[in-house]
């Protein structure tokens, strides 16, 4: 009874991004204690920080889970039972967010509360996944959501895993999915990223197109008797409007990971 576990990030490339404003530094005398600290009768001082940027996650893709330094703005996860068709175990959370409350007031900590849907179903051999989720930034009020979507469809046989992903969502932050097999490998199925940190305005509004940025990959894999990942037998990848390209390949799963994900272009002004 093979679990595989599918998961989907959104996360932002740069150390810094969303600054509407410049930032500022107001220092506040603080009130004299006993005993008398050095430099009496001078006051030290407390510099808060106004305005200014959000902290981002500074990183490009990555398929590590256990690194608290890989945050991402959105997480979601789901186990799925390939023999039944059914979903275990789904959660989906936000990193903390960092930055100026409301983008202009002093700098502030919050995590968001995303929500999140997913739906597992068998027809036939193949079993779909779907990940839907949405979150905003917990620091402002009324910010859009940062939305996602993917798409997989998982066909075993005895000795091979077929996997078709479509990932799709906002034009802002980027976005990568991948799947973990039950033995801890994870093989990379799509993702992308914007230009620069400008289109931040794609959260907005009519201008959220979702179709305009994706990612879409066919592969198949050879597996082992407990379903682990052993190596790339087909397949590939694509981006925006070109589509998937098939080819014939042979590369284990690091080789693949590598390729797929050096292939996707990261913002100008990353990190």
């Amino acid at each position: 009874m093979a679990i595989y576990k599918v998961y989907m990030r959104s996360f932002a490339p740069w150390r810094e991004f969303g600054a509407f404003t410049k930032p500022s530094t107001l220092y506040v005398p603080a009130a004299p204690t006993p005993p008398v600290y050095p430099g009496y009768p001078f006051a030290p001082t407390t510099a808060i920080r106004f305005g200014g940027a959000y902290h981002g996650d500074a990183r490009g893709f990555s398929l590590d889970t256990t690194d608290p330094g890989v945050t991402a703005r959105v997480n979601a996860m789901v186990e799925v039972n390939l023999t039944t068709g059914t979903a275990g175990k789904s959660k989906a959370w936000c990193d903390e967010s960092r930055g100026p409350w409301m983008a202009i007031g002093p700098e502030s900590r919050a995590v968001g509360k995303p929500v999140a849907t997913f739906k597992v179903s068998k027809t036939g051999g193949t079993v779909n996944v779907i990940i839907d989720y949405g979150a905003s930034n917990p620091l402002v009020k009324g910010a859009p959501d940062i939305d996602a979507r993917g798409e997989f469809a998982l066909t075993p046989t005895a000795d091979t895993l077929t996997i078709v992903a479509t990932v799709t969502g906002d034009q802002f932050p980027a976005c990568e999915g991948f799947i973990e097999d039950p033995g801890g490998n994870k093989v990379f199925v799509g993702g992308f990223a914007p230009p620069n940190k400008k289109e931040i305005l794609r959260l907005y509004g009519g201008m959220n197109k979702p179709k305009e940025i994706w990612f879409e990959s066919e592969v198949v894999i050879s597996v082992d008797a407990s379903g682990r990942f052993r190596q790339l037998q087909g397949g590939g990848s694509g981006s925006n409007s070109t589509g998937p390209a098939c080819e014939g390949l042979s590369m284990n799963v690091t080789q693949w990971n590598a390729r797929i994900m050096g292939s996707i272009p990261m913002p100008s002004d990353a990190p």
